[in-house]
């Protein structure tokens, strides 16, 4: 053996390094478990590898140097004189070393194979992707950082066996300061992808690290430079890494297994796809403007780029939601020609299939095109909340309300933080007679978004049907807060009705007519108002005129559900009677002889 082995023997060296890597495995291990409990700071876990890693020198250093006896430590030259003392001390040391080493395997096994872990949201392979930092000199490319983020979550999200949080949910920490496992507790994750992009002229660096967010460590970091051109190969490469990093097992897609996008050679066309979805993501009526232009301009940049048709045309079906438009049908219109084209371009184009779907289900009532595209969309996306959310409004819709809500879960499941998405699982829960879920759903979201006043309405219809009059009134005082004009007059009328004051209702809903005209919203909630007041005629007119414009709201189960619910208004059934809508009820019918889906009540709507 080599005289220096010998030597690191002979000094007890190898048996106290032993010692201490054993012990320095369970710090590490401590520190894994306590500190997600104790909120330890990011930092933490890092310095104390570190010291970890400079205390391991150190003690080398002076086991060579020294040994610990029972009257201190002596210099090993000195023990070497006493033969007796050099022996004890040799077993005592022995003694440690197994003792740390059996103490650490005992864990090992323990966690492995005993220990029941406790019930958690979190998935095995999961990840929220958080948008990427701008770092380019004049911080001018915000749209490019956050696009470079969402392509990247999107990339991943078709994953088989991957949870990926989605868009909404992981950048609504953008620009907080908050720490990165507490990140991972609300999105329900164990890892965190994270970075920053840099740009300058056609250069381009990109910097990108995976965490394990259980821990706080790094599992993967690395940095890519190249031309604004090599954007895609960055993006495959950072997949790829991602993948590599997480241990998964991919059977199918690319070259590397990896499922890949459909891309562009021509950057400004990409350029402009980003800077649209930046703006579709901010949801504000001047922002779904400019997302619906930049979309166009990366069409007339390259004809041949499917996402960005299939992008124009989800901006075109959500445009009735933030602004006003001139033509419902015309809109419509557009929307499926420009999902059509993506579809023709790509036919493994998810977006465009949930677009086309949910124009077949909300403005042409084409209930078969729609059950078609959007089951399409979710079989090639099933990590995709959008397109689970859409098929949940179809199922939820046709009143098959087991499978609605398996859809709207997977939703929200993969957008915790989304304030619409628990509310249209409570929407869900509401028709199927689970008030107490729908509420506590409804209080959840107006808790992830105050000012979200579909939740508040919805919150408030519950409490009036629960009975809870104390709570309502709570709930309509609140300061600072509203369930918006239009949902307090049909509210307001509601309670009339509950308490038998039809005049007073009956002026309430003329309030809302007069509303609704000023205003252009929908003329569905007054119609329900005059045909609980049974003044037939004023409702069959107002259900014919949203019935001519496309209101969407005229095929929702929260209203006129079937037409057998009004046999004592015979115009309000005439105006339900059209070809499309015959075919709703027969499907919301047979979803109810099923045992899929429940009648609500008249006298609860």
């Amino acid at each position: 053996m080599h005289p220096f082995i010998e030597e690191l023997k002979r000094r007890n060296v190898v048996r106290v390094a032993l010692a201490y890597l054993a012990v320095a495995w369970l710090v590490i291990q401590l520190v894994g478990e306590i500190g997600p409990i104790l909120n330890f700071p990011e930092w933490l876990p890092k310095l104390i590898l570190g010291m970890l890693g400079v205390g391991f020198l150190i003690t080398v250093i002076l086991a060579w140097i020294y040994e610990i006896t029972d009257k201190g430590l002596k210099r090993t030259e000195e023990m070497d004189q006493d033969a007796s003392l050099h022996s004890k001390y040799n077993r005592q040391l022995n003694y440690i070393v197994i003792g740390a080493l059996a103490l650490a395997l005992s864990y090992f096994v323990w966690e492995s194979r005993f220990s029941e872990q406790p019930a958690s949201s979190k998935t095995l392979d999961s990840i929220a992707v958080l948008p990427f930092t701008d770092m380019s000199p004049g911080h001018d490319q915000e749209y490019f950082a956050d696009g470079m983020a969402e392509e990247l979550l999107g990339a991943l999200s078709r994953i088989p066996g991957l949870k990926v949080t989605g868009r909404s949910s992981s950048f609504a920490f953008k620009n907080r300061d908050v720490d990165l496992r507490s990140i991972a507790g609300q999105l329900g994750v164990t890892h965190i992808l994270e970075g920053s992009v840099r740009t300058s002229g056609n250069q381009l660096r990109v910097t990108a690290q995976l965490i394990n967010a259980e821990d706080g460590f790094q599992v993967w970091s690395q940095e890519f430079d190249g031309e604004l051109s090599d954007i895609f190969v960055v993006q495959d490469e950072i997949s790829d890494q991602v993948v590599a990093g997480l241990k998964l097992h991919i059977s199918s897609g690319g070259s590397s297994g990896l499922p890949r996008m459909a891309t562009t050679s021509n950057m400004q066309a990409y350029d402009e796809y980003l800077l649209g979805r930046y703006h579709l993501a901010r949801r504000t009526p001047e922002s779904i403007l400019q997302a619906a232009n930049a979309f166009e301009e990366a069409i007339s940049a390259d004809p041949g780029f499917s996402p960005a048709y299939s992008a124009l045309a989800i901006t075109l079906v959500v445009t009735p939601y933030y602004r006003g438009v001139e033509s419902l049908p015309e809109l419509a219109e557009q929307a499926r020609e420009a999902a059509l084209k993506a579809i023709s371009l790509d036919e493994q184009n998810s977006e465009a299939f949930t677009a086309l779907g949910y124009v077949s289900l909300g403005f042409d009532r084409d209930w078969a095109t729609a059950a078609e595209s959007l089951a399409r969309a979710v079989e090639l996306h099933p990590n995709d909340a959008v397109s689970a959310n859409f098929y949940g409004d179809y199922l939820y819709a046709i009143g098959d309300y087991q499978q609605a809500e398996i859809y709207e879960k997977r939703a929200a499941e993969l957008e915790p933080l989304s304030a619409a998405n628990q509310h249209e699982l409570a929407l869900v829960y509401y028709l199927m007679g689970r008030m107490e879920d729908a509420i506590a759903l409804e209080r959840m979201a107006i808790e992830l978004n105050p000012d979200f006043q579909n939740a508040r309405s919805t919150l408030a219809r519950l409490l009036l049907e629960t009975g809870r009059h104390d709570e309502l009134d709570k709930l309509m005082e609140e300061p600072g807060t509203t369930i918006g004009e239009h949902s307090e007059i049909w509210m307001n009328a509601r309670l009339l009705i509950k308490q038998g004051n039809h005049d007073a209702a009956l002026l309430e809903a003329e309030k809302l007519v007069q509303l609704t005209t000023e205003k252009g919203q929908s003329k569905v909630r007054a119609a329900m108002l005059f045909a609980l007041l049974n003044k037939d005629v004023l409702a069959a007119e107002l259900l014919e005129k949203a019935y001519v414009e496309g209101d969407p709201i005229v095929i929702s189960p929260l209203y006129f559900f079937l037409p057998e619910d009004w046999t004592g208004l015979p115009r309000v059934q005439h105006a339900l009677d059209k070809p499309d809508l015959v075919e709703l009820y027969d499907l919301r019918r047979a979803n109810i002889s099923a045992g899929k889906g429940r009648e609500v009540p008249v006298l609860n709507h």
